[in-house]
């Protein structure tokens, strides 16, 4: 039998430990508001074995769908979850990661709001996400929004891993908030 309800009833956290601690097998899909798919946790034995987020996998569309605090679910027991392909740490961690994270998604939203336009001043990446970013950013103004999309389509970073490494650039003067 399958279980239906919207996130903000029960919190994709809350569900996933659930899950977890009853050692349920089947696969979780969260829609947006609208209906439409957000992603899949796959779990056996109360293990989580595989994540979709859009073009996001494993780790990364766990951490993406936990910061989900609107739309659906429906964790089906029926459906097979397939073969394991997310994950090495125990649940249990990903959810600590996933709050802290969630927390400090919250403080660089603060610093670096969606609708502010970034500017390129000059300097090199220190990492590939960096890279990516300044990448995405070219040489003329972008919205930060526009970067954190454009690396979510690709699949190459979730939404914390781009903000943070436009914090680090800010703060070596690689790039400036213009607005």
């Amino acid at each position: 039998m399958s279980f239906t309800g919207t996130l903000d009833e029960l919190a994709l956290c809350d569900l996933v430990e659930i899950t977890a601690l009853g050692g349920k097998t089947g696969v979780l899909d969260v829609t947006h508001p609208d209906g439409s798919p957000a992603g899949r946790l796959a779990f056996r034995e109360g293990a989580l074995i595989s994540a979709t987020c859009g073009a996001l996998v494993g780790e990364r569309a766990f951490y993406a769908l936990i910061g989900l605090k609107e739309g659906g679910f429906v964790f089906d027991p029926a459906l097979d979850p397939g073969e394991a392909s997310a994950t090495d740490l125990p649940t249990g961690s990903l959810l600590m990661e996933a709050m802290r994270r969630v927390d400090e998604i919250g403080r660089l939203r603060d610093a670096l709001p969606s609708f502010g336009l970034v500017a390129l001043l000059g300097g090199e990446p220190h990492d590939s996400i960096e890279a990516m970013v300044l990448g995405f950013l070219g040489p003329g103004q972008r919205s930060v929004g526009d970067i954190v999309a454009g690396a979510l389509v690709e699949g190459m970073a979730d939404e914390y891993e781009v903000l943070l490494a436009l914090a680090r650039l800010r703060e070596r003067d690689v790039l400036r908030l213009v607005t």
